[in-house]
């Protein structure tokens, strides 16, 4: 068994920034409700986790569930809610998904796991909700460059005076 790709999913304003102080600086129930639905799948899905994104999710909603959930994770004393996977590398997570039977794996965060991702030969797939406007973010994605194609949007969407809308991206070469 092994993993067959990744898949990055994220929300960026126009900036890329993904974050401020360790939230969103944003409020979308819709983005939540996609994301929920994109990792649940079918409910043999894997996420893949930075441990400061972890944190950042309420911890009433940790971990996910209905999903394998693999925090990253260099600090060798940081213990995990039982059934949660840490690994300290994105390889090892990997090497550790490799073994257990699921459909998709995506990369939920942070923007240091997002930047090992983009560069990983598995990476088939960015999933990106576009906030359509700038916010003060002291965290960004590295962006999407020109190996991956646009290959769906949703139509503009907007909630508490935030619009956005869902993009799609595909490796040129998986197309």
């Amino acid at each position: 068994m092994t993993v067959a790709s990744l898949e990055i999913v994220v929300a960026a304003d126009l900036d890329f920034g993904i974050g401020k102080e360790n939230t969103l600086p944003w409020r979308i129930p819709e983005d939540m409700k996609f994301f929920q639905s994109l990792t649940t799948g079918s409910g043999k899905n894997a996420i893949i986790v930075g441990r400061k994104t972890w944190d950042s999710i309420p911890e009433k909603r940790r971990p996910l569930k209905n999903r394998i959930n693999v925090v990253l994770t260099r600090d060798a004393a940081w213990t995990a809610p039982e059934g949660v996977i840490v690994c300290d590398s994105l390889e090892k997570a990997l090497e550790k998904l490799s073994t257990i039977d699921h459909e998709h794996t995506f990369i939920i965060g942070g923007a240091q796991i997002y930047a090992e991702a983009l560069k990983h030969p598995l990476l088939k797939t960015i999933h990106l909700t576009r906030i359509m406007q700038e916010f003060d973010c002291d965290v960004h994605f590295p962006g999407v460059d020109d190996s991956f194609a646009l290959v769906a949007v949703s139509d503009t969407n907007e909630e508490n005076g935030v619009e956005f809308r869902f993009q799609r991206y595909e490796k040129k070469s998986s197309l």
